[in-house]
């Protein structure tokens, strides 16, 4: 599960290197596929980097990012979402270690058949980045001690 949120974070790298290189109508090759995957949805938006084609869009009134390779296959998405939105033992996991801690900024990725979830908890004396896996395993990916 590690080796696949680094890989997925990387690929969020790239994409966020490489999001302003240029964008190209009509000779997409994740066109298809999008239309294919993605039926009903509104506003794409295409953005093709050196190695990543990003198509943002709304489907069923949620706003979400869909990544492609340059050969059209999808690798994965992405969409924020709210806590309640969070499976139910992402909460129970969270209730427990950071009890009445604010959560915001949460974004769902997916890829294929895994889905984790990145956030932000804040505590009395320090903000966490946090990551949760769909079956409520929670790491801690950083720390910042609040400024007092």
């Amino acid at each position: 599960m590690k080796k696949f949120i680094v890989a997925f974070a990387a690929v969020v790298t790239v994409i966020s290197a490489s999001a302003f290189t240029g964008t190209k109508y009509g000779t997409n090759p994740a066109e298809s596929t999008f239309q294919n995957v993605f039926k009903g949805a509104l506003d794409v938006k295409w953005v093709e980097g050196k190695d990543i084609i990003t198509a943002s869009f709304v489907l069923g009134n949620t706003r979400a990012i869909a990544y492609f390779n340059n050969s059209g296959e999808l690798l994965g998405t992405a969409r924020n979402i709210l806590y309640n939105q969070l499976p139910l033992v992402v909460i129970t996991e969270i209730n427990k270690y950071y009890g009445s801690a604010s959560v915001y900024d949460i974004t769902e990725y997916t890829a294929g058949s895994e889905t984790f979830y990145s956030m932000r908890a804040d505590l009395s004396n320090k903000q966490l980045k946090l990551r949760a896996s769909s079956t409520g395993d929670i790491t801690v990916e950083s720390k910042i001690k609040n400024k007092q």
